[in-house]
């Protein structure tokens, strides 16, 4: 999914209660500024959500847009989380590994130094 979509995604989650929410479409273009205005592409990307069954659509048009959102999206939103969490992590254990290697291969030089001279 690509970030517009996601970006899309957890307005919809902000802004959606429990059951069907009606939103008003102008706003939620105007909220996220990759859409340009442009409501063509965010009909497309409403639909894209609906057929990966994160949000049930009711109806859409230029003024209003009636929703609901669905089980999978709040699954998607926990694993992004702990997706991000994840790399975090991730990125922490190499940048220590990093440390550390360095720090060893200068001590193991400055030992052989010692020793051989």
């Amino acid at each position: 999914m690509d970030k517009r979509k996601l970006i899309l995604l957890k307005y919809l989650l902000e802004h959606s209660g429990d059951g069907y929410k009606v939103l008003d479409t102008n706003e939620v273009i105007n909220a996220i500024g990759k859409y340009k205005g442009d409501y063509q592409q965010f009909e497309i990307d409403i639909y894209a959500l609906k057929s990966l069954g994160y949000i049930d659509l009711k109806y859409i048009d230029q003024d209003n847009l009636c929703l609901s959102i669905s089980d999978n999206s709040h699954v998607f939103q926990e694993n992004m989380k702990i997706q991000h969490i994840s790399r975090r992590s991730n990125r922490m254990f190499i940048i220590m590994n990093m440390l550390l290697s360095g720090l060893m291969a200068f001590i193991g030089a400055f030992l052989a130094c010692i020793i051989f001279r």
